[in-house]
């Protein structure tokens, strides 16, 4: 008799996300031949800025994520390390590095790749918007301007060291979106269309909120959705964020999820564990952990990454107030806060979401995102007792993800688990 595999439920509507990031990308090459300036841009997505310039914007973490889970991202790192990037730099930052030598003619593609995936319209402008303790972004944004010779602008949310910070932070935000937009009328020669920008985030408020929306609904047991379907999510709210469309699709997945509880289908065929994921996913083994997971009837449900840093306050989002809403969205977060604030949020996230355990995954070559991950074991450990793991991992550079290393670690969670069980029911 054959065992029968055990495969991950996936959204159905996920894959139209893959499909309307395909089409931005040849719309801004579309857009780029017909004269408009764009705009490249990294981190949050503060960058809808640009909409109101009538600027295209390729963001770099929606374009490389996509090409590391396809397991298309190497050429893109071989230009940037031939560059001189050492492979323990930021993988985000040396494939859009590497992007920009390919797309300046500094770098010439071998002629077995698709050379269409990689070529990019040359840039105008650079706008980093650095999250999470980012300490790569601004100099990760003026390599790329150096290259390409164009102005560089840095939006930088400051740290809340109390939350008193928070007004004068909101303030100074503020003033750096002023800049940045009189900075653009200079790139572009026109006028900045308030107008518009402010129908850009009528659409924005209508996907953040739904989107919400559906990660609520994953407190349901079973999880209707997993961590992996808001992973791509991430897509509508930050490199397509505003666009014509997005609302809908992220309706469409609401009523795809509602209709798996009404159901009782969870997001894996069977749900034994509930877990936690802090971290970057590893894109290009996004299949095999997606399938690694549901085999061991474990789901991941929640995570900072997909839950709290891409717009997480759509109830702060007023179009009449497009600053401001931009700024709560950008310095009000998790992220923005010390380790005790943070941890105190994953406690609550792992009881509002029933956590069986937390999986902390070290992105390699991130260290910022890295930066709190024991203290959050530990302060949640305090609070909940909750058992916790570290594994090895990085955003798009599969060298430094082990298959061994994460199963021994992944058996060892689940065990534990399964031991504070028995000693629950004695």
């Amino acid at each position: 008799m054959e065992t029968q595999v055990k495969v991950p439920n996936r959204l159905n509507s996920v894959s139209l996300i893959g499909q309307m990031m395909a089409a931005s990308f040849a719309d801004i090459k579309r857009q780029a031949a017909e004269g408009k300036k764009v705009v490249w841009a990294n981190g949050l997505p503060a960058f809808l800025l640009a909409k109101g310039a009538h600027m295209p914007v390729l963001h770099a973490e929606g374009l490389i994520a996509g090409l590391a889970a396809r397991g298309q991202e190497k050429p893109l790192q071989d230009a940037a390390e031939a560059f001189g990037l050492l492979p323990d730099a930021c993988s985000y930052a040396r494939s859009f590095i590497g992007l920009a030598r390919i797309a300046k003619g500094d770098f010439h593609l071998d002629s077995s790749v698709n050379q269409d995936v990689y070529s990019m319209p040359k840039p105008d402008l650079y706008i980093n918007v650095p999250g999470g303790g980012c300490g790569t972004g601004r100099l990760w944004g003026d390599s790329v301007a150096a290259i390409c010779d164009i102005p560089a602008f840095h939006l930088e949310p400051r740290f809340n060291w109390d939350e008193s910070d928070l007004e004068y932070n909101i303030a100074d935000f503020i003033r750096q979106e002023q800049e940045l937009i009189a900075l653009m009328e200079r790139v572009t020669g026109q006028p900045y269309d308030w107008n518009h920008l402010k129908e850009v985030l009528e659409e924005v408020k209508k996907a953040t909120t739904l989107r919400q929306e559906i990660m609520k609904l994953c407190q349901h047991v079973p999880a209707p959705a997993s961590f992996f379907d808001m992973a791509a999510s991430i897509g509508l709210v930050c490199h397509l964020v505003g666009m014509p469309g997005t609302g809908d699709l992220l309706q469409k997945m609401k009523g795809e999820v509602e209709q798996r509880i009404a159901q009782g289908i969870g997001s894996v065929p069977v749900e034994r564990y509930r877990l936690y994921w802090d971290g970057i996913l590893t894109w290009p083994r996004l299949g095999v952990l997606a399938r690694k997971f549901a085999a061991l009837d474990a789901c991941l449900v929640v995570g900072p990454y997909t839950h709290l840093l891409f717009l997480p306050r759509a109830d702060m989002i007023d179009p009449e107030r497009p600053l401001e809403s931009i700024a709560y969205n950008l310095c009000d977060t998790c992220s923005n806060y010390d380790y005790t604030y943070r941890a105190k949020a994953v406690a609550d996230f792992c009881q509002e979401y029933s956590i069986d355990g937390l999986i902390m995954s070290e992105t390699q070559t991130c260290r910022g995102i890295n930066s709190q991950s024991f203290a959050i074991m530990d302060g949640v450990a305090r609070r909940l007792g909750l058992p916790a793991i570290t594994i090895g991992g990085d955003s798009c550079d599969p060298r430094f993800y082990s298959d061994a290393q994460v199963d021994t670690r992944l058996q060892a969670l689940l065990e534990t688990i399964e031991a504070r069980r028995k000693v629950r029911q004695l």
